[in-house]
């Protein structure tokens, strides 16, 4: 059975090969940095190669924006702030894990002073770094120029991991004026607040205060993270409200719709699925949709070309997983995001058939059904 949803292959034209980067859309722009240029098994030296495109209302073309300023990362994240900057946090640097962040500037087209060492970077317990992770956004404060992230899943010494979790808070707060500068602070989540333990996973926000982690290990494969305002929790250790509705894509929203009508065939996953990582989640209203990944069967070189959806409208706690279908361009280890003002969602790179490290800039859209469907 065919996926009612496909990754669509929109350019290849000068598109940098890339795998395990990090990007968002700010503005009408696709920006993409970092990654390995070819696989991990030849390749362990990240690129700090940085590049945009337009992506509504038309597709533009490749413009380079690398710098020497640009950071040296892979298996970083990317969130975008106040419609103007991108924050670059943790990754692999071709040596070791870091906690780092990079900020840049989308108006000004420079990248701010790194926040490496302390005063622009504080709070991260020494020895101990991030690399696929994930980060979600918490709800901005413009007018004082602060926002915060929550950071989920974290790598370093086991006597750390034990200490410290594997949920974080950072804090970020830009100065006014011509110079400007981020200062940075990570705090450890309250006890309370804790996750299972996952790398190569995605995090999404489906209300305010809760949000689901998918994949990035070989069991539980839903994991459900909710919090209430505790008054007892200090403010600095305890999430505030994340940042609510996520940009949702026009065809998920409508498969999602399909499914909870039975309109279309699928199949509930039980619940001792094999897990699988480095996959897409692509937000829809009530749910999202999940695309390939990779599994963790070490002799198979191929991403897994199955397509589900996670349908959090069915009542339960940690929601139901439905399998749609094949996807024709299965992809693993790449950027995907959404294009908050069309709904429109998009994927680049990754490893694709063989393991190969891929250039194509995809969309995702709605197919009409075929008879092998």
């Amino acid at each position: 059975m065919r996926s009612p949803l496909q990754w669509e292959i929109i350019s290849e034209s000068n598109s940098p090969h890339l795998q395990d980067h990090a990007g968002a859309i700010v503005g009408d722009f696709l920006y993409i940095h970092g990654g390995l240029n070819s696989c991990r098994t030849s390749n362990r030296t990240p690129s700090n190669g940085f590049y945009k495109i337009q992506v509504s209302p038309k597709v533009g073309t490749w413009c380079k924006l690398t710098s020497i300023d640009s950071p040296v990362l892979s298996q970083h994240t990317c969130l975008g702030v106040f419609g103007r900057y991108l924050v670059f946090i943790g990754g692999w640097n071709g040596q070791t894990r870091v906690p780092y962040v990079y900020t840049y500037d989308t108006e000004s087209n420079k990248w701010l002073p790194p926040a490496v060492a302390e005063p622009l970077l504080k709070g991260f317990p020494s020895g101990a770094g991030l690399s696929a992770h994930t980060s979600i956004s918490m709800q901005p404060n413009e007018s004082k120029n602060s926002f915060s992230a929550l950071i989920i899943g974290r790598e370093g010494s086991l006597r750390t991991q034990r200490k410290s979790g594997n949920i974080y808070l950072l804090y970020g707060f830009l100065s006014s004026g011509t110079d400007t500068t981020a200062r940075y602070t990570y705090v450890a989540a309250d006890s309370k607040l804790s996750a299972s333990s996952r790398s190569y996973h995605t995090s999404t926000t489906l209300s305010p205060n809760l949000l689901v982690n998918v994949g990035g290990r070989r069991d539980r494969v839903v994991e459900i993270l909710s919090w209430s305002r505790a008054k007892q929790c200090r403010e600095s250790n305890w999430p505030s409200t994340l940042e609510y509705p996520p940009a949702r894509c026009s065809v998920v929203t409508d498969l999602l719709r399909e499914v909870r009508q039975n309109y279309i065939a699928t199949t509930k996953l039980s619940a001792t699925q094999s897990g699988w990582r480095g996959h897409a989640a692509i937000p829809g209203d009530g749910g999202i949709f999940i695309s390939s990944g990779e599994g963790f069967n070490a002799l198979v070189r191929d991403p897994l070309d199955s397509a589900f959806v996670l349908n959090y409208h069915d009542g339960r706690t940690d929601g139901v997983l439905y399998n749609v279908g094949k996807l024709t361009h299965p992809r693993a280890y790449g950027v995907s995001c959404v294009h908050a003002t069309d709904g429109i969602g998009w994927f680049h790179g990754g490893i694709g058939s063989g393991g190969k490290t891929q250039n194509s800039l995809l969309r995702l859209d709605r197919v009409e059904p075929t008879e092998e469907s």
